[in-house]
């Protein structure tokens, strides 16, 4: 049962509530006809984004100028009997459907009956409806234009996500000095992969709580993180192949441990790029392996190192690609 408070939206519920009352009271105060609707207007406004409350909005507004031409010439024509309405609503739903604006349907329906109630269209009453949509949107916009910012919850999501993967690095740099591999399972991945789904829930509702603005930093960096994991697992499956602990394996296993604990958002990786060139290098010069088993265990060693040239590298493109303006304000944060 506290589960289930807990999954609650209270804030959300608050601001319906209270704007619904607010639309209410202002559609009575300035003498409007059917003002309750101006609360349901608002209760059906108010949506999870800002940009969502906006689009919906528009597309109610659009829908409420579609439901008017409808009901003009039907009400006039064929009276206001409830068949009449029928024919109003039937036009209406297969346009909205058409358009993609089903949830513009059921306000529109409401005020469509407003119309046959009055005894049909006219200009009083299209003016009337228009001020309870005006009011009922406007305070559903202004409601949602201070939604809460989720930053916190997604600077937590990264430090999640950077830790574990810190983590697998350094059980890599273990675990390749190592040839019995019990135990070492990839779980961990599962979890950067939950992780890594909820940093992107995170991302995609800041971005959508911007209106305007498209800042797809917070996308681009879980897109970013979610490769270097992919090619993370790929080194996994290349360390449990490991017979033997070739003496190439010593400087590896530094590597990996260097490359955690420089593992940061900030990181352009230009200086472990120039270590894993030297590394590169000195296994090129190495003496040749005796035997078939060394030979096979030094391949494994040299995949792995081949991937963490791709590893580090995609962090560098994601730096490279980021403007300067972004770099001086996600990186000082």
């Amino acid at each position: 049962m506290g589960s289930i408070w807990r999954s609650i939206n209270w804030i959300k519920a608050l601001k319906i509530a209270v704007g619904a009352v607010a639309a209410i009271l202002l559609a009575e105060a300035m003498g409007l006809h059917n003002a309750a609707s101006a609360g349901i207007i608002t209760l059906l406004t108010v949506q999870n984004t800002r940009r969502e409350t906006v689009r919906s909005s528009i597309r109610r507004v659009t829908a409420f100028g579609i439901m008017t031409l409808l009901s003009t010439p039907v009400y006039m024509f064929c009276g206001t009997k409830p068949w009449s309405f029928g024919i109003v609503l039937l036009l209406l739903l297969l346009i909205c459907y058409g358009l993609g604006m089903e949830d513009s349907i059921p306000i529109n329906a409401v005020m469509a009956t407003h119309y046959m109630a009055a005894g049909g269209v006219s200009l009083g009453m299209i003016g009337n409806e228009a001020l309870l949509l005006l009011i009922g949107s406007g305070i559903g916009v202004c409601l949602n234009w201070f939604m809460p910012q989720n930053l916190r919850q997604i600077r937590q999501k990264q430090e999640e996500l950077d830790t574990e993967i810190r983590g697998i690095l350094q059980r890599m740099s273990r675990r390749l000095l190592e040839t019995d591999h019990t135990g070492y399972g990839a779980d961990c991945f599962q979890r950067t992969d939950r992780l890594s789904e909820e940093l992107r829930h995170e991302a995609d509702l800041f971005l959508q709580n911007q209106t305007w603005r498209s800042d797809l930093y917070y996308i681009r960096y879980v897109t970013m993180r979610r490769e270097q994991c992919t090619i993370l697992q790929e080194i996994y499956r290349q360390i449990i192949k490991l017979t033997i602990v070739p003496e190439q394996a010593k400087p590896l296993s530094g590597f990996l441990a260097e490359i955690a604990a420089q593992y940061h958002e900030c990181n352009d990786c230009a200086g472990l790029l120039e270590q894993l060139e030297l590394l590169h290098a000195a296994y090129r010069s190495d003496v040749l392996p005796e035997n078939r088993e060394e030979f096979e265990n030094r391949a494994i060693l040299y995949c792995i190192l081949t991937e963490l040239r791709s590893f580090l590298e995609i962090k560098q493109r994601f730096y490279h690609s980021l403007p300067e303006q972004e770099r001086r304000q996600f990186f000082a944060e």
